[in-house]
């Protein structure tokens, strides 16, 4: 077989090295195949002709970089990719807690403990039960409350002092 042909199947076979790589994880073992089938096709390349060795220095210097950044960032892109890769995850921005921006809307408004707060417990706000942390002290249940912040989780509220 000719010198040229073996040192394209090496620099072919260095390219299919590090694809493997990129789809199957393996610590390293395919990237150090792939770079020692490059090593072995440039020494092959300059033992033809120096011209030859130059040639596939420059070749490598220049293609791997925009090989592998294909293989990084357009495959994934690509028909086969979408099949192999995973798609990117979906904000989740308030998917776990819907009443969120609920309770934005109570803060001012007045209620009662459902529950005693110790520090978190249920509060009744217009005829909706909420869960509710105690800003300063325990609440006993059924004392007047008043919703003071919010927070993704729950209320947070204050008893209403009586001043009679």
């Amino acid at each position: 077989m000719e010198p040229v042909v073996i040192i394209i199947l090496l620099v072919v076979g260095a390219m299919v090295l590090a694809f493997l790589e990129i789809l199957t994880p393996s610590c390293g073992l395919l990237t150090v195949g792939a770079i020692g089938s490059l090593f072995t096709a440039i020494f092959m390349a300059f033992n033809y002709g120096a011209w030859l060795g130059y040639v596939m220095i420059g070749a490598t210097v220049i293609g791997a970089p925009i090989y592998l950044s294909f293989l990084v960032k357009l495959l994934p892109k690509t028909p086969i990719g979408k099949r192999l890769f995973l798609s990117e995850a979906p904000d989740g921005t308030g998917q776990a807690t819907p009443e969120a921006d609920t309770y934005d809307e109570m803060i001012g408004k007045t209620g009662t403990a459902s529950t005693p707060l110790r520090p978190t417990g249920m509060v009744r706000v217009d005829d909706k039960r909420l869960p509710a942390r105690a800003e300063t002290v325990m609440i006993e249940k059924d004392t007047p409350v008043i919703v003071t912040d919010a927070d993704s989780m729950n209320v947070i509220v204050r008893k209403i002092e009586n001043n009679t």
